[in-house]
């Protein structure tokens, strides 16, 4: 059965969600993270177990997200990754306790660029040879043959983030499952920056 043409109403809604809407969760999320991690103590290993469930469940909507690249890949090739160069605030505190509950950067959001990095070096987020190979106004991971990390690896802005050129070409069917993978993505980033403050009301 061929794909059910996408609604201006589905494309607006993913819109919003992707960029305003997510931009206002990435924020609380990282800055709250952060602030409760300071205050009710900064060892995340003690929430192992749940970041596990969270992670396992990042990983599978990313890779929902990452689907969709089959349909709006042109988009980006296009405009050769515009939305990954220079100097950005990629990832942050809640993308990395879920993949390194150890991780020692507590920023709540951190540059991920070629020339001016302020972050710790730690794997997987940063790749020697990925530096190396990426033009020095990009992301060290946004190479001319697209990103280097995996998409279940890559910060969860990278994924969630979509402009109108990316949205255009997608089916109604493709539209839905963005906007409840972006959802649930949100959702885990929410959960995420909360656990401190749980383990503290225990």
């Amino acid at each position: 059965m061929a794909a059910r043409r996408r609604s201006a109403l589905q494309a607006a809604t993913f819109l919003t969600l992707a960029r305003p809407v997510f931009r206002a969760v990435d924020f609380h999320a990282s800055y709250s993270a952060a602030y409760r991690a300071r205050r009710h103590g900064g060892d995340w290993s003690e929430h192992a177990e749940h970041l596990r469930e969270l992670d396992l469940r990042r990983r599978a909507l990313q890779s929902e997200m990452a689907a969709l690249q089959a349909t709006h890949g042109a988009a980006c090739a296009e405009c050769r990754g515009g939305c990954c160069t220079e100097e950005r605030f990629r990832d942050s505190i809640v993308d990395r306790v879920l993949r390194d509950r150890s991780q020692p950067n507590p920023a709540p959001r951190s540059l991920r660029s070629k020339t001016r990095e302020e972050h710790t070096d730690y794997p997987p987020l940063r790749d020697p040879a990925a530096t190396l190979s990426a033009p020095p106004d990009y992301c060290p991971n946004c190479t001319p043959e697209g990103c280097t990390l995996p998409a279940e690896d890559r910060p969860i802005q990278c994924l969630a983030y979509h402009c109108k050129a990316s949205v255009e070409p997608l089916s109604a069917e493709e539209c839905e499952a963005g906007i409840r993978a972006l959802k649930g993505l949100m959702s885990v980033m929410i959960e995420t920056a909360a656990l401190p403050r749980r383990a503290a009301r225990a």
